[in-house]
């Protein structure tokens, strides 16, 4: 344990897709100390989609679970989810993809659980200030990125910070309206 670097605590990373939930244990170095990967249920009840969450957190928590909960070092939890959502309240609204989560409280939800912060943002934003800060886009001023994947996503940065915009979907790239008035998405 002596060469962990858990000074500042661990924080845990969630990607959740269409398809799956990928988690890591990180420690205050960046280092990925556990990685899991588990199927996602995106229909039927909330509770399923949560309840596959609440696993994959609890799957790398299991690897250093004496660090996690006895010693109080996990600082926080960071989840990407798809859009549309409010990345301030941690409300996951109308995902096309995810449709057991209509306006899910998941920040709240999982916070319930760890009693620590929660902080849920886009899955294509999270990506795109990763890129921003450690990948091609490291040193520019303005990063634009795109995913495709299970869904169509799209992330804007700014001055190293994802730009959410007035609405909170800002570069919502995969979830474009055509007629504001037209039939509501399903």
């Amino acid at each position: 344990m002596t060469k962990l670097a858990i000074q500042d605590g661990l924080v845990i990373g969630v990607d959740i897709g269409g398809t799956k939930v990928a988690a890591g244990l990180v420690d205050g170095s960046g280092e990925i100390l556990a990685q899991t990967r588990t199927p996602m249920v995106p229909t039927g009840e909330a509770a399923a989609g949560l309840k596959a969450v609440i696993s994959a957190i609890e799957s790398v928590s299991a690897k250093y679970p004496e660090i996690v909960k006895q010693h109080g070092l996990l600082r926080g939890v960071g989840i990407c989810s798809p859009g549309p959502l409010d990345p301030k309240a941690g409300v996951v609204i109308n995902p096309p993809n995810l449709p057991c989560w209509r306006n899910f409280p998941l920040s709240a939800e999982v916070a319930k659980v760890y009693r620590v912060p929660v902080k849920v943002d886009n899955d294509a934003n999270a990506a795109a200030l990763a890129e921003a800060r450690w990948g091609a886009g490291r040193g520019h001023r303005y990063v634009f990125y795109a995913t495709i994947g299970t869904g169509i996503g799209t992330g804007i940065v700014f001055d190293g910070r994802i730009y959410h915009g007035r609405t909170g979907a800002a570069g919502e790239g995969g979830h474009v309206s055509i007629d504001y008035h037209g039939p509501q998405c399903q």
